[in-house]
Formats: structure tokens, C-alpha cells, sequence
């Protein structure tokens, strides 16, 4: 990942502090209780192999009359913790105790693997995660990629280098950071206005298509490749632009900064796992404004706090096709490795009975599990969500059951992908419907338009969209969180017409908590569900 600092298993380099060992931590069942330091790094193994790591300052509850603090699992951790495990705390390389739990839900060792087997650990974003520590064999294809994306990149004019946390490997260790899981390129573009940035970012994207390479984008100016390992792990390879403004440089992730443009240009050189790539000329400059002055030092925990003006700007100027993406990913990251419910919503069971033996295209997904459903009663499903991570399980699982559901993440936010799913959906056989739950309380008026846009492509000649929703008149944020929120009934309605569409039915009805928990802000009403279909007309029809 872009912002991410770690070690190699077992533990930071530094060396421990004197006194962890004179009081050593208690292991519970829900946690570990140790000394109240500030900015300890403690490493939690299960079975030998390190899972997770935390910096007691950010994650301890307040200290008790003994100094000491009360540090609780990570929900992935928890999530795992089935079965018998030996749980052992280490810090600087140090294990410090060690103690063997029976969790309940299991008569087996807990797993820390994904259904293949390999070794997953918590990343500093709190997700589960491939890292590059247990997989450092199957790193030639992500080296034969990184040499490849810079050539596609030096054709087009374009001069590419290391950055992030690849950069910070390269640098400091020679090699890949063991707790990174993905390759960081950067780049520093001519143009001198963030359209001009954009406009090049795109030139990129189709070179890179044209190259054959299978390519997502995430914001104005960044792009990510996904690469195959020799194991067969898909890692993101990712392309950060950047631009001079005045004298700042700005570049995705979250720079704003002063900075020399002689530290970036001419290129120099660095050796990564034994091959040279290039690297800005003060490779140092950069990688301090990344991570900081103590970057030379291991940390696994480290997460990048940009400041609030970088991030506001770099908003404005190529992340308004991105709302709410992050947040989103990091919602469905902490169970992406399970498997969902595999009962389905009743407006998947509501499409099933109208539509027989329709293409149902389900946007907004979520983890896939209406379009797994829908996919098992015989219908060919394309689920389509914002998220890539959402239905990464489901749509491996379903792979390999053979049926007929393909995913694909689509961004109702960025015209480009609305107007090329709406022509490709238009192509495919007939009949055709498509359900979105919930998608028009989880996107922006901008959204709900690429939403409409789509449907009227891809139903032109006759079809329908069965869309379910929290409504209310005076609209609210659901489950006090800025990522649903409840919108209009007559204002939805207003806009499908505006797009062509037939509203045939508008009506409330009572959800039940499996459907949607109906909790709203303390003291307020619960949120009401409506559901409308909405058709467009066929050819010949008024």
C-alpha cells in the first residue's frame, strides 16, 4: 500500500525498551493488558507467526491505578480467534509472554489463512492481507510488471520512479518492505494545472490498456494495475501522479509540500530485490515528507495523517469521482475473507418472480450475495458495485461453482464508466432488469444521475429497475454514519423521469431487521423503506 511502513516478521529492528520485560503483559481472552508507555510497538503472534501489530498510544483504553492498559484484539483478529491458538506478545523482536487459549467455534487451531491456504496478517488500515513477508518467493512477476509499467510509462513521455512504500523498501532494506503488499510507482507530470494532470493520467491509462495490462482507476491522477504473482495472488501495482504547484509538489497520496524540484529530477538509481529502477535524485527528500524523519526506523503500524490542507485540495482537484470510496472498501474489508449470509434480500426474491429467466444486472452488489442468489434460480447476473472489495469472495467462490454471475467494480461517479456499461448492457441479450438496493441513499446527486443514465442505455427498448430505498421527507443520516443517508421519495421519482423512465409503482413497506437494522439517531424514528419500479419504454411504445 501507498502509505505503508512495516518490517520483516519478528518484530521491529530498534532495540526494546529495558524495562517491558520487568512487567510482562497479561494475555486475555479479549485482549492483552500491559505497561501504559506511550508509543510501544507490541507485535501479537498466533501459533509463532506474527498477525498483527499496534502502538499502545492509538489503541489502548485509558490506564488503570496499576499504569497498565487494556489493548483489545482487532476485529479481524477476533473474527479469527475460533478454535485453539497459543497467542504470544513480542516487542523489538522480544517475546515477552506467551499463553495457549480454546476459543469457542471450533475443535480445530485457529486459521490465519485464506481459503487457499496462504498466510494472511493485519495490515495498519486493519484488514487482512497477503503481505509480501509470508510470499517473498513469488515476487518475480511483480518486478517483470513494476519494469514494464515504466517502459509503457517512458513511451509515452512520461518519466515514472519508485515511491511510497516500494521507494522506502528499496531504500532503506534493498528489497520489498515484508509487510507491504503491493508496488508504488510515481510520477511527476509537465503540466502545470491539475486538468492538464488529468488529461495525462487518462493518455496513461489507455497506454497501459493498450500494453495488454488490466488497468482500475481510482482518482484524476491515480491508476492501479493488477498484476498476478508466481502464486497467483493479485497485487496492486499502483501509478500516483503528481504536479508542481508553485513550489510545492503535489502528488497522490496526500502531498502538498514544499519541496526542491532538483530532489525529484534528474532520476537517479536504486536496487530493489537486485535490479536497479529509477528513483527521484534525493530519494531521501521524498521519503521524509512521507513518512516523516523517522523513516529510516521499521514501523508496522505506521498510518500516513496527511494534513488537512493537503487533503482538501488534492480532493478538489482529482478526487471527486472517489467520494466515499476508502470508506466503503474499508467496510467490507474486515469480513472479505468470509463468506456472507447466502440468504438473499426480498427485492432480489421480488426481481426473481417478475423477471423469469431476465439478465439481472444487481448495481450496487455489495458482497454479491443477491447476485449469487439470482445466479442459483437460473438467471445470467452481472453484479456491478463501487467497491472492488465488496464481492471479491462471492465472486471467487462462484468461479469455481461454475455459475453464471460475473462482478465488476463500476463508479456511477465517473461519466466514462456509466456511458460504457450502459452501451455494453445495452448489447446483451434480451430480457434484461436491473435491482439497486440502497444505491440512492449511498451515492451523490451526481451519482444518482449516473445511476439513471445507465438504466436508460442498458433498458432502451424495454425493461425495468426495481429499486429499493430509505426515504423520508426531511432526509437524515442512517446508523450515524455519513455513508448512508435517507433521500426523497418524490425526488427519486422526479429523476427517473427526467431520464425517460415510467415510475409504475412508488410504495413503503415495512423493513424487518434482517433487511436493514432500523436504527436512526437516538431518540428519532426509524428510517422507512420504499421500493419503486421504474420501466422504460419499449420500441414502438409512446
Amino acid at each position: 500500500m501507498g502509505n505503508e511502513n512495516g518490517v520483516p516478521a519478528g518484530g521491529q529492528a530498534e532495540q526494546g525498551r529495558g524495562d517491558a520485560a520487568a512487567t510482562p503483559p497479561e494475555i486475555l481472552e479479549h485482549g492483552v493488558r500491559l505497561s501504559a508507555e506511550p508509543d510501544r510497538v507490541v507485535d501479537i503472534a498466533v501459533d509463532g507467526r506474527r498477525i498483527w501489530s499496534f502502538r499502545t498510544g492509538s489503541e489502548a483504553r485509558a490506564a488503570g491505578a496499576d499504569g497498565r492498559v487494556v489493548v483489545e484484539w482487532a476485529p479481524p483478529l477476533r473474527r479469527r480467534l475460533r478454535g485453539t491458538a497459543e497467542i504470544s506478545v513480542h516487542e523489538s523482536g522480544v517475546e515477552l509472554a506467551r499463553r495457549e487459549f480454546h476459543f469457542p467455534g471450533s475443535e480445530e487451531r485457529a486459521s490465519f489463512t485464506d481459503r487457499d491456504g496462504r498466510p494472511l496478517v493485519i495490515g495498519p488500515n486493519g484488514r487482512l492481507m497477503l503481505s509480501f513477508g509470508d510470499h517473498a518467493e513469488s515476487m518475480r512477476p511483480l518486478l517483470d510488471a513494476a519494469h514494464r509499467v515504466l517502459a509503457v510509462m517512458a513511451d509515452a513521455g512520461v518519466h515514472g520512479f519508485l515511491a511510497y512504500g516500494t521507494l522506502l523498501g528499496a531504500v532503506r532494506e534493498g528489497d520489498f518492505i515484508g509487510h507491504d503488499n503491493d508496488v508504488d510507482l510515481g510520477y511527476v507530470s509537465a503540466g502545470e494545472h491539475p486538468a492538464d494532470v488529468v488529461l495525462e493520467s487518462l493518455r496513461l491509462q489507455h497506454a497501459f490498456t493498450r500494453a495488454g495490462m488490466r488497468v482500475e482507476r481510482y482518482s484524476g491522477a491515480g491508476l492501479k494495475i493488477w498484476v498476478r504473482d508466481s502464486s497467483g495472488i493479485a497485487r496492486g501495482l499502483d501509478v500516483f501522479g503528481g504536479f508542481w504547484n508553485g513550489e510545492r509538489l503535489a502528488f497522490l497520496g496526500e502531498l502538498h509540500t514544499p519541496f526542491e524540484r532538483s530532489w525529484i529530477e534528474p532520476l537517479a538509481e536504486v536496487s530493489l530485490a537486485g535490479e536497479r529502477f529509477p528513483a527521484p535524485a534525493r530519494p531521501e527528500k521524498l521519503l521524509e515528507v512521507m513518512y516523516g524523519p523517522g523513516w529510516k526506523v521499521p514501523d508496522p503500524t505506521f498510518v500516513f495523517e496527511p494534513g488537512t490542507d493537503a487533503r482538501t485540495r488534492l480532493n478538489r482537484w482529482f478526487r471527486g469521482i472517489r467520494v466515499g470510496r476508502n470508506d466503503w472498501d474499508s467496510r467490507y474489508a474486515a469480513a472479505v475473507a468470509e463468506a456472507p449470509p447466502k440468504k438473499p434480500h426480498h427485492l432480489a426474491r421480488v426481481v426473481h418472480d417478475h423477471e423469469p429467466g431476465a439478465l439481472v444486472v444487481d448495481v450496487g452488489c455489495g458482497r454479491g450475495r443477491d447476485a449469487v442468489w439470482l445466479a442459483e434460480q437460473g438467471h445470467r447476473v452481472v453484479g456491478l458495485d463501487f467497491s472492488a472489495v465488496g464481492p471479491r469472495y462471492l465472486a471467487q467462490e462462484s468461479a469455481e461453482r461454475g455459475l453464471d454471475v460475473e462482478f465488476h467494480s463500476v463508479n456511477l461517479l465517473e461519466l466514462q464508466h456509466v456511458l460504457a456499461w450502459g452501451a455494453r448492457l445495452a448489447r446483451t441479450e434480451r430480457p434484461r432488469t436491473m435491482m439497486a438496493r440502497h444505491v440512492v441513499n449511498a451515492t451523490t446527486k451526481r451519482g444518482r444521475e449516473g445511476l439513471w443514465r445507465m438504466a436508460a442505455m442498458a433498458l432502451s427498448g424495454g425493461g425495468r429497475l426495481y429499486l429499493e430505498f430509505l426515504g423520508a421527507d426531511e432526509p437524515r443520516a442512517v446508523e450515524g454514519t455519513e455513508l448512508v443517508w435517507e433521500v426523497r421519495p418524490d425526488v427519486i421519482a422526479a429523476e427517473a423521469e427526467r431520464y425517460g423512465g415510467t415510475v409504475q409503482r412508488l410504495w413503503p413497506y415495512k423493513m424487518n431487521f434482517y433487511e436493514v437494522p432500523p436504527r436512526g439517531p437516538v431518540g428519532e424514528p426509524a428510517p422507512q423503506g420504499y421500493r419503486m419500479v421504474v420501466e422504460w419504454p419499449g420500441k414502438g411504445t409512446a
